[in-house]
């Protein structure tokens, strides 16, 4: 169920994707969704984003514990760039909990603890320079590049010529 609602998120967008599409796409019956999801779509929502969420903890937390501190910079925007690129924004999407999703207890509370695991994971991605606030502009220039390929306003080559210049600067002794 998780990989249809996925795969339509990703194709039609939170608001256009419907339960009975997300059953049908599974092969499995509405009320299986909701056996499994009780607030629906909403509930697979909030469940990728956690899962969007874990893997990106994962990536950066790689690439901290391969990575001398002296690399480690280099190493955390290398792979929150491929973590976008292989995502193509869903994840991003996901992680911000931005599609319209109706306010609710579970997701203020969502929200809250997912906001402290990024911050958690910002703090371990500080390298040599020990500088938080450069951790922070370069996370979140990399998140503005992508959301500005993902709606139109800066084509791949241009995306790749910021990033570098990006990079050279996030690594800046």
């Amino acid at each position: 169920m998780s990989t249809a609602a996925r795969t339509l998120f990703e194709e039609r967008g939170y608001q256009a994707a419907t339960v009975a599409d997300i059953a049908e796409l599974a092969d499995v019956a509405v009320s299986s969704i909701y056996s499994n999801f009780p607030g629906g779509k909403q509930d697979i929502y909030l469940a990728l984003a956690e899962q969007a969420v874990t893997a990106n903890e994962l990536i950066i937390d790689d690439a901290v514990a391969t990575s001398t501190v002296d690399e480690r910079a280099g190493a955390v925007f290398d792979a929150y760039v491929r973590f976008h690129r292989d995502d193509d924004q869903l994840a991003f999407r996901l992680i911000a909990l931005a599609d319209a999703l109706e306010p609710t207890a579970k997701f203020d509370d969502l929200r809250v603890a997912m906001r402290d695991r990024i911050a958690g994971v910002l703090l371990r991605a500080v390298g040599a320079h020990q500088n938080i606030d450069r951790t922070i502009a370069t996370w979140a220039a990399i998140n503005g590049l992508f959301s500005a390929r993902t709606q139109g306003f800066i084509d791949d080559a241009t995306l790749d010529r910021a990033l570098a210049d990006t990079r050279m600067w996030a690594t800046a002794p």
